[in-house]
């Protein structure tokens, strides 16, 4: 009996949480009847793992596939072949060997005839191993005084400040609970020192050629400016009136070569200081 498979586009970078754990996952493509890796698919690979981190792996899941041409036994020895051939990649570039929990070939995805070009794309989608990681979250370093330290005088146009205690829900615009008291910190700064007009920038990490990331809630590649919105609708409600604010998504266009936790940040730019003009009698 043949074995069946859902058919999934490329999703080249993305990540869930799971406990102090997140999961990471890439597809790397081949040639028909080729197991090799060829210089492409190395780079993608070495790119993936030097973005995580290796010491931050906990384990890895592999599994090889082929199109749906060619016999049953030979397919699957195909697909075992691949994986393995992945898996010997990792190894050289500095993988532990004890990070691999699954190596596996699944044998040949079916799918159902298309006209000819776009079965050719088809089957070249399923020439493909899935490399699944998890890797250790970073605790995040929490400072309960970092805003009202930083915001302090003299301020001057052009300043800019990361909210390094404002975190999201992985691939939402939702702060998270323990976001909000740092916030409100920044929200009564604000509401003393009506004389300053900001700009809310936010950024993402970890996409290919700057793009921004999806939102997962609206499935929008604009979650930079999701987040920074999210910001500024919180300090709205807090009384800081819309002409002192605006909000921009900067997308993975300035990130900092610290790590991808440090890519993940909103910072507040100081665009304008307004003094109150003093009017004198004739």
């Amino acid at each position: 009996m043949r074995h069946f498979y859902l058919l999934f586009f490329p999703l080249f970078f993305s990540a869930t949480i799971f406990s102090q754990t997140q999961h990471r996952d890439v597809n790397v493509y081949f040639d028909t009847a080729v197991y090799a890796l060829s210089d492409n698919s190395k780079a993608t690979i070495a790119t993936f793992i030097s973005d995580l981190g290796k010491d931050k792996i906990v384990e890895i899941i592999l599994y090889g596939y082929t199109d749906d041409r060619g016999s049953l036994e030979s397919n699957m020895v195909l697909s075992r072949k691949r994986a393995k051939s992945v898996k010997n990649y990792l190894l050289s570039i500095g993988v532990a060997e004890d990070s691999f929990k699954v190596v596996k070939g699944k044998g040949e995805v079916i799918i159902r005839k298309f006209d000819e070009v776009e079965t050719d794309i088809i089957r070249g989608l399923n020439r493909k191993v899935t490399i699944d990681i998890n890797t250790v979250i970073p605790k995040p370093k929490v400072n309960e005084t970092l805003i009202e330290n930083k915001i302090v005088n003299p301020i001057n146009i052009g300043d800019r400040y990361v909210l390094e205690n404002l975190h999201f829900q992985e691939g939402y615009a939702w702060i998270t609970k323990q976001s909000f008291p740092h916030l409100q910190k920044l929200a009564k700064i604000l509401n003393t020192r009506t004389d300053l007009y900001i700009e809310i920038q936010g950024h993402v990490c970890c996409t290919r050629f700057g793009r921004d990331a999806i939102d997962r809630k609206t499935k929008k590649q604009n979650l930079s400016q999701a987040r920074a919105k999210a910001v500024y609708m919180y300090l709205r409600r807090k009384g800081i009136p819309k002409e002192r604010m605006r909000y921009k998504g900067m997308r993975h266009k300035v990130p900092l070569n610290k790590g991808a936790e440090y890519d993940r940040r909103v910072e507040i730019i100081v665009k304008n200081i307004v003094k109150k003009r003093k009017f004198h009698a004739n």
